[in-house]
Parts: structure tokens; C-alpha cells; sequence
């Protein structure tokens, strides 16, 4: 029968010196829940033999299985024979799930490859986690029992329609203003300074006032109020006219707010520039010149108290609230902008992919380094060679050029495009592909290498998935 699981484990936790099968043992736990559910798993029963043909078979059944379980014990972790066996599926890029049923630690030849993934302890608790290890193999098998690829077919055509619609409203919305423009109507008066503006922007490019098209005429009166107290008294920063509207927001909300950064537009090169050396990946290529507008960028990335406070709850896996939150996916920050922006009056997003590159950079401060802020990595980040596989608690290294923290290292962070390829063409203001199958990821994080930490390096993941070292920092409009 063919079979989609290989289990690398140790013998010794399945028998006595005697070749007795040891009562109650974890290996036997595994076979009997695998067996129960159907998955069809490979297993060396007899243990090791020296020799080429032996050394062939257990490659030939790691080829064909799609899932690599590791039982981490002490045994295991001091065999060579896992270690080796986690090499080939590390080569073959097999999906790997570590099974730990003690508390020793990884194989140092092997920890690079097993630190940063999802691990299921059965020592804990052993028959949830054996519950936890049917659905992850169900999942990386795409047997699970929610039909996986039928909803991400769904996902995708919703985005389709999504964006269908925005095109539709966005040509009313034009269709509309070029009418008004017709019986002289070709400006609107902004309602808290009175400054008059071209019909169809959706901001005042003196105070900031955003205008929402087909909505209810009803104001916010209560912020609109408030703009218009703080207006009148001559207070035309935003930072203090947020702070005032802004007073019966939760405090993590307003710090959120206060360390908003200014990123003044400017032109940058983009992608795998001089500096980056031979690190840079192919999809970095070729380096192209981009043009981007103004913005504000969160100074720290999300934290879990800021995210808790709009939410209402806390899905990171390392607890604290000043740590960055993580296992948060593409459409939960996509739904965490919206609340925020709903919460404050203000525009809150994602930053571009550009946006974010050109913030890391230092923006017009930029001093051409490999790294967001310097070229010595351990004094900007934390990374899989000094975060003692967690993360930490946001701006505890030194800023960039733009006072901006945690840009390289610590946590994964979400932005708004899909992924796509670069060419040399300049570019202004560029949002990505318009559909796609994986989002962009920037910043590198605490599981993985240094060059995962560089300014230009690309990371991808598709939009439903959620990991421990993946978060997000806000864009806010200008």
C-alpha cells in the first residue's frame, strides 16, 4: 500500500533490550491513531541494518511520503540515522512535524530545520495531542475534514468579485464627479476647515477630513465636532488633533497612534541593490527604481495589547503585551485595520510592498544598508542565531534611520500586495498584481537566518495561513 507519512524515531522508545515491544510507549500510540484514521504511514519496525541498499530504501520511502514525523526524544536526538533521515526530507522539502514525547533538546546538526516549526507535544497531554497530529497531516495532505482548496477556490473568487465591485463603484464614483463638473459643481467644501477641493477626492489636502463615497449623509457629528473645536483653535497638527478626539480610546490604541511615523515621499531602488551582495534571491531582481508618496508607518509592529484592545482577544502563541502579535493571518489584519480605522476616524492599512521597502531603507535618510538600520544584524534584530526561538518584546534593538524598530527580525510582517515579479521599469506608488496565490511577508524573524532579515528580501505565504513568527505594522494614510 502506498503510504503519505514516514515516521523517524528511535527504537529504543519502542522496545526493551530485549526486543520487547515497551507497554504503553508513544510510537505504538502513533501507529495505532494513524491506522485508525485511515493515513497509510511507513515505519522501520526492525530496526537499523548498516548498508547501501538499506540506506536506499529509507530514502525511496521518504520520496514518496508527502508528510516527515520526527519523534523527538532523547534516543532520537542522539541518533544519527534521524538525523540523516531529516536531512533527506529537509532536501526533498518534505512537510516535517516534530513529535516531542519528552523534554530534550533537538540534535544541534538538525536545529536549524526543526526550530520555528509547529511541534505537537504529546507529554502534555497525550490523546489531544494525537488529535493535533491527525489534523495537521489531514491538512498537509488536503484530507482534512473542511475542504481546504474548495474555500481558497471560494477566497479567491470573493476577491474577484471584490474587486470587481470596487472597479464598478470607483467608476460611479468618477462617472458622478464628471457629471457635477458638467453644471459646475467640480469642487466640495471640506466640512471641518473649509477648504475647497477637486470633486472627486476622498480626503482634504489641508486637514485630512476623509470623505466616504455612498455611505449615509449622517455624520459622525461627535468627531466631526471635535475636528472642528480642535481646528478653530489653530491646532493643525495631526498627532495633537488625534490626540484629542482621541481620549476616550483604550491606551495602547493611543501609543499605537502616537508612534505613527512620518515617511516623506521620495525615489528609492528597489529590490536586490549592490549592497545586498550575492544574498539576493532571484524574485529580488532586477533592482528598479520606484517612486512612493507620503505615509505614515507604525514605529513598532503591532503589539498584542494593541491588537487585544481592537479585537477583543489574543491569538499569539508567546504571550505578552508588549511582544508583536503573531498567528494572525492576511484577512485577520485586513479586518484589524478596518476596526482600528473605524475605532479612530483615521485611514489605517497595510503598507505597500514598496512602502514598507522604502521605510526599512530609512527612507530619504537612507544610508545604504544591508539590514533596516545598520549592516551588524545583532544589534538590530532578533534572529534565529540570538532569539533563543521566541520572540521579544517590540524595540528592544537599535532603530533605523527613520527611528523605526524591528523592521529586520523579530516577527514576519504582513503587507498589502500579492506576490508578483519585478521588471526594470520605474514605478510610482506600485500596489502588486491585482490576484495572486501567496501575499508578501517582509522583515525575516526570530526562527529564520540572517539573509531572511535583509531589506530587500522577499517572503510569500498564502493569505489564510497563520504562524508564530508572522504579525503586522500599520500604514496610516497622510
Amino acid at each position: 500500500m502506498e503510504h503519505k507519512v514516514f515516521i523517524s524515531y528511535s527504537r529504543h522508545d519502542y522496545v526493551d533490550s530485549y526486543g520487547e515491544v515497551i507497554p504503553g510507549n508513544y510510537i505504538s500510540a502513533i501507529m495505532d491513531v494513524l491506522e485508525k484514521n485511515r493515513i497509510p504511514y511507513w515505519i522501520d519496525k526492525e530496526g537499523v541494518f548498516s548498508g547501501d541498499e538499506f540506506k536506499g530504501i529509507l530514502t525511496e520511502a521518504i520520496e514518496q511520503a508527502s508528510v516527515f514525523i520526527f519523534i523527538s526524544s532523547s534516543s532520537s536526538n542522539q541518533s544519527q540515522w534521524t538525523a540523516k533521515e531529516i536531512n533527506v526530507a529537509v532536501y526533498e522539502k518534505k512537510k516535517i512535524i516534530p513529535v516531542l514525547i519528552d523534554d530534550s533538546k533537538y540534535n544541534s546538526s538538525v536545529k536549524l530545520d526543526l526550530v520555528g516549526l509547529d511541534f505537537i507535544n504529546l507529554k502534555v497531554n497525550l490523546e489531544l495531542g494525537l488529535k493535533e497530529l491527525v489534523k495537521s497531516i489531514k491538512n498537509s495532505l488536503g484530507t482534512s475534514d473542511i475542504d481546504i482548496k474548495k474555500i481558497k477556490d471560494e477566497i479567491k473568487a470573493l476577491e474577484r468579485e471584490g474587486a470587481k465591485l470596487y472597479s464598478q463603484e470607483k467608476r460611479l464614483y468618477d462617472e458622478i464627479a464628471a457629471k457635477k463638473r458638467l453644471i459646475g459643481e467640480g469642487t466640495k467644501t471640506c466640512p471641518v476647515c473649509g477648504e475647497e477641493s477637486e470633486i472627486n477626492n476622498l480626503s482634504c489636502p489641508r486637514c485630512g477630513w476623509a470623505y466616504i463615497p455612498f455611505t449615509s449623509k449622517k455624520l459622525d457629528e461627535k468627531r466631526l465636532d471635535a475636528c472642528r473645536r480642535i481646528w478653530n483653535r489653530g491646532i493643525t497638527s495631526q498627532q495633537e488633533t488625534v490626540r484629542e478626539i482621541s481620549k476616550a480610546l483604550p491606551r495602547p490604541i493611543m501609543d499605537l497612534i502616537d508612534n505613527m511615523v512620518e515617511v516623506e515621499g521620495g525615489s528609492f531602488i528597489m529590490g536586490g541593490t549592490s549592497e545586498q551582495g550575492e544574498e539576493a534571491f532571484s524574485d529580488e531582481k532586477p533592482p528598479h527604481k520606484v517612486t512612493v508618496s507620503s505615509f505614515y508607518i507604525g514605529r513598532y509592529p503591532v503589539t498584542q495589547e494593541q491588537w487585544k484592545a481592537v479585537m477583543g482577544s489574543n491569538p499569539s502563541y508567546f504571550q505578552g503585551e508588549r511582544h508583536p502579535v503573531e498567528q494572525v493571518n492576511w484577512m485577520d489584519c485586513q479586518e484589524f485595520v478596518k476596526k482600528l480605522s473605524k475605532m479612530t476616524g483615521l485611514h489605517f492599512r497595510l503598507p505597500t510592498e514598496a512602502e514598507w521597502e522604502f521605510a526599512a531603507r530609512g527612507g530619504n535618510k537612507s544610508k545604504g544598508y544591508k539590514y533596516s538600520g545598520g549592516d551588524l544584524l545583532f544589534q538590530l534584530a532578533w534572529y534565529n542565531e540570538n532569539s533563543g526561538s521566541t520572540s521579544h518584546e517590540v524595540g528592544q534593538k537599535l532603530p533605523n534611520e527613520l527611528g523605526l524598530y524591528d523592521m529586520s527580525g523579530n516577527i514576519w510582517e504582513w503587507v498589502q500586495d500579492w506576490k508578483g515579479d519585478f521588471t526594470d521599469e520605474e514605478q510610482t506608488n506600485p500596489t502588486g498584481p491585482v490576484e495572486g496565490d501567496e501575499r508578501i511577508c517582509r522583515g525575516g524573524g526570530w526562527n529564520r537566518e540572517h539573509d531572511r532579515c535583509r531589506v530587500s528580501y522577499r517572503g510569500d505565504d498564502e493569505p489564510d495561513l497563520r504562524y508564530r513568527s508572522l504579525g503586522l505594522r500599520v500604514a496610516m494614510e497622510r
